[in-house]
């Protein structure tokens, strides 16, 4: 009897897509309204490696691909636990078509607020990771914030974590909160996926890796 392997919602060795794997991506700005664990997977064939997600959002600004209505809903998929994305208000996410739904791009999201010109950016880099990723790409410059704007710290994170992660030149730490003190707009954080990650997932002129 074969078996089926659930990768993050979809199964493994389906068919090439025929269209350019970016025509079905959606990248936009969101506001969470629920973020809901699916069901346990009921086919004894299918085999789940990933926790499955149902999340719903108010679409704030879309910044790629075409989508109509004023929210969303999409399956996400995580190896370790909850999605990252549900502990912030508002995120810029990417979603792509298949199987006639639409599903997260695995792990790929940015934390975004609004600044003090009322514009949709993100924090500067969080770890030194994140920092290379963006380096000769984008860099984050200083600009006001409201309060809202922070990073939350985990309890479990030592001072060094936290020194590491958030760095005095970006970020304001106070208690169990980091605060944006710079910032990259949105269309600028997508240019770094889009040339960093999704170019390795084999999308905008990229190969993907195996």
């Amino acid at each position: 009897m074969a078996v089926g392997l659930m990768l993050g919602g979809a199964q493994v060795h389906a068919a090439r897509p025929t269209s350019e794997p970016e025509e079905n991506l959606i990248a936009f700005v969101g506001e969470k309204l629920s973020v809901e664990e699916l069901p346990p997977e009921t086919d004894p064939n299918i085999l789940r490696m990933d926790n499955g997600f149902k999340a719903r959002y108010r679409i704030k600004k879309i910044l790629y691909g075409h989508y109509d209505g004023d929210t969303i809903e999409f399956e996400a998929y995580d190896h370790y636990g909850r999605p990252a994305f549900e502990a912030f208000p508002h995120s810029l996410l990417y979603v792509s078509r298949g199987n006639g739904k639409l599903y997260h791009q695995k792990y790929q999201f940015d934390p975004v607020f609004r600044n003090a010109a009322g514009e949709w950016v993100g924090c500067g880099p969080v770890g030194e990771r994140q920092a290379l990723q963006r380096k000769g790409i984008v860099e984050a410059k200083p600009m006001a914030f409201g309060p809202d704007a922070y990073h939350p710290i985990r309890s479990q994170w030592s001072a060094r974590d936290v020194a590491a992660l958030f760095t005095r030149k970006d970020f304001r730490v106070e208690g169990d909160k980091a605060y944006c003190l710079t910032g990259t707009p949105v269309q600028d954080l997508f240019e770094v996926t889009k040339r960093t990650v999704f170019k390795a997932r084999g999308m905008f002129g990229g190969e993907a890796e195996d």
